[in-house]
């Protein structure tokens, strides 16, 4: 890796700035341990997130709850139907799960209507899809 130092003018006082050469690359970088990690769980299962250190913890970014393909968790009972169901109140599940599960170092959810206290589609086979980061719970990391 490449450093430079650049000096800066600013109302006549002169300052010495840090520039890498690598402009996506972030002195916090080390804040995030794993980032876009995707965790999927089918309705009547177990959904697990998990971060490798007790010092870190969940990140929640995004969640899917509902059926956008009919490919995946294919329904176990045959009374479930596998039609598309998109989710009813995003935001709300997104909520639901950072209350639960965000800064946490580990959590596991039961994957079904009665955890999230609403059915978007009644009777069909739904999924729920959660896109998080791990990263550092102390100083800037927890932001």
């Amino acid at each position: 890796m490449h450093h430079l130092f650049e000096r800066i003018s600013l109302f006549s006082v002169s300052f010495l700035v840090f520039v890498s050469a690598h402009p996506f690359e972030s002195t916090l970088t080390n804040w995030v341990r794993l980032a876009n990690a995707t965790a999927l769980g089918c309705e009547g299962n177990m959904l697990s997130m998990s971060c490798s250190g007790q010092e870190e913890g969940l990140k929640i970014k995004s969640a899917f709850w509902g059926r956008d393909d009919l490919k995946t968790c294919l329904p176990g009972k045959l009374s479930m139907q596998l039609n598309f169901c998109p989710p009813s109140d995003p935001q709300y599940i997104l909520e639901k799960l950072r209350s639960v599960c965000e800064k946490q170092p580990f959590c596991s959810i039961p994957v079904s209507d009665m955890f999230f206290e609403k059915s978007p589609c009644p009777g069909v086979s739904k999924f729920l899809k959660v896109l998080y980061d791990c990263r550092v719970m102390s100083g800037m990391g927890a932001r």
